[in-house]
């Protein structure tokens, strides 16, 4: 079998692939929305819902049976071993997020699940981070830091793509996205496995949009969905991290900017977060108290429909991570941190000047403050015109 495998173009298994991937969750889904119908297993729109109507959930089991049928043929490609673990942790996964999506879990069991799940991933000493390339000054990690980091690093990213998942998609566009640069890198970085799982989650996420933009078939991914989903975007991001320096050179990533370029993959999930965490804290509320100031709610309570609001923050995710890979080049750590904290400031600012309630008026106010007088009056001229055309061509049916 070995023989055959090295006889085999890369290529033409990851097209094989993502048909596979594709194919199992496109014929799939119907089904399954069709099962949920009948069992009355409907997703009830509440007070923080972005939707009106019931609607089928659990695309989560499909992602799973598109990933284990996947698995079967990329674990010959797996050099490091990784799969075992991989569907361990899918499998927990799969477990509590059908719990979750049925009877709704508590925070804290969905935590120790997780971290359970990410227990089996950090078992698999390929995905220690052991080195952050003089990031920060800081070259060689101790070993308790590289798991903690680890731990830290997946349990963000599964949660801060759970938030994403608000509108029609939203999270589905950021995980191809994601993948897709992923793909790219790992395929150039010689790292097979990856890339096919990437390749994978791809097919059945561009499966799964089809019916998730659809107005008479719709299925939302649940929290098993998402929960996979994240997982797999974390375990990525892991491993784009322990690349050694021959890897990066071939994807045009210096390794001191490594860190600060996985941020930018992740853009809208890791900095939007960020944000509403912040703001939480400022008005003296619970930094993970349940509320409707994501962006993409904004986007939706102001009037735009869910695939516009979905458009405009993958658009603006796209730019913001080629503006950080192009200075990437030519650029240290703190050059590039600089970059994409303006970046970050800028967009997010921008994007939010379209919400034109009384508590976003407040809010802007209290950062005002932060911001001198003169370069506040400088930018603000700038960002008006900015936002004059923003309105008059994208947002016409923004509520004033």
């Amino acid at each position: 079998m070995e023989h055959l495998i090295d006889k085999i173009n890369i290529e033409s298994v990851s097209l094989i692939i993502f048909g596979i991937s594709f194919l199992i969750s496109y014929l799939m889904i119907p089904k399954l929305i069709g099962v949920i119908r009948f069992k009355k297993l409907m997703d009830n729109p509440n007070e923080r819902s972005s939707h009106i109507q019931e609607t089928p959930t659990l695309a989560g089991i499909v992602f799973f049976v598109s990933l284990i049928i996947s698995i079967f043929f990329i674990h010959y490609f797996d050099t490091e071993d990784v799969s075992i673990n991989i569907i361990a942790g899918l499998t927990i996964l799969l477990i509590v997020g059908l719990k979750d999506d049925l009877v709704v879990l508590s925070a804290n069991t969905k935590i120790l699940a997780q971290l359970i799940t990410i227990t089996f991933i950090l078992l698999n000493s390929d995905l220690h981070i052991v080195n952050f390339h003089g990031f920060l000054g800081i070259t060689e990690v101790p070993f308790i830091v590289s798991i903690g980091f680890g731990y830290f690093c997946i349990i963000y990213i599964i949660n801060a793509y759970n938030l994403m998942d608000g509108i029609d998609g939203l999270a589905a566009l950021i995980g191809i996205m994601a993948f897709t640069i992923y793909a790219l890198f790992f395929y150039n970085m010689g790292l097979n496995v990856y890339f096919l799982l990437s390749v994978s989650s791809i097919g059945y996420l561009v499966a799964f949009l089809r019916f998730n933009l659809s107005k008479s078939n719709k299925i939302f991914m649940g929290d098993t969905g998402s929960m996979i989903v994240g997982f797999l975007l974390g375990i990525m991001t892991l491993r784009f991290l322990t690349s050694d320096t021959v890897q990066f050179e071939e994807i045009g990533v210096l390794p001191v900017n490594a860190l600060v370029i996985t941020m930018s993959i992740l853009f809208f999930p890791v900095i939007d977060v960020l944000r509403v965490i912040i703001i939480r804290i400022i008005n003296k509320k619970g930094a993970f108290t349940p509320d409707r100031r994501h962006l993409h709610h904004v986007f939706i309570d102001k009037g735009l429909s869910h695939r516009r609001a979905s458009f405009t923050i993958i658009v603006t995710s796209i730019i913001s991570f080629l503006i950080i890979y192009l200075a990437n080049t030519f650029l240290s750590y703190i050059g590039l941190l600089i970059v994409f904290i303006f970046v970050s400031f800028f967009i997010f600012y921008l994007l939010m000047l379209l919400d034109t309630n009384s508590s976003a008026r407040i809010q802007r106010k209290k950062f005002k403050s932060y911001i001198p007088e003169k370069i506040y009056n400088r930018e603000f001229r700038i960002r008006k015109s900015i936002i004059v055309f923003l309105k008059k061509v994208f947002y016409k049916n923004l509520i004033k």
